[in-house]
């Protein structure tokens, strides 16, 4: 078969959806070949140069296998919904605001030394 029949591809022309794109080893001219031209071990001649090969249709890549994973079971019995998360969070809170609360008391005259205004309020804390 020659490629008489098939359109001449040029550098950026568009390929059609209809066929194979066939590029001359001799010469890379390249071809936008239709399927009714092509047939298996058919040897295809390049119109430029004379050149004949037998194409290779492109090789059509398996889309990837998936994988079967067993089911995820949970390793022991779920665990049910406890305050201990909780009872811990107003734990630790109640534990800072006391920190606080101390070193405020403990700290008073050097925090009205460095902050005037504060000495209002620090006023207000029991003295020891």
């Amino acid at each position: 078969m020659s490629l008489d029949e098939a359109k001449v591809a040029g550098p950026g022309a568009p390929r059609h959806s209809g066929g194979m794109r066939l590029e001359c080893p001799a010469c890379a001219a390249a071809y936008d070949v239709p399927d009714s031209l092509l047939a298996p071990g058919r040897a295809v001649r390049c119109v430029r140069c004379a050149q004949s090969w037998v194409p290779v249709p492109p090789r059509l890549e398996a889309p990837p296998r998936r994988l079967a994973l067993p089911p995820l079971r949970p390793s022991g019995p779920p665990a049910a919904p406890g305050l201990a998360g909780v009872a811990v969070a107003w734990a630790a809170s109640l534990a800072a605001v006391a920190a606080g609360g101390a070193a405020l008391w403990h700290w008073r005259a050097e925090i009205a030394a460095a902050w005037p205004p504060a000495a209002r309020l620090l006023a207000l804390l029991p003295q020891g």
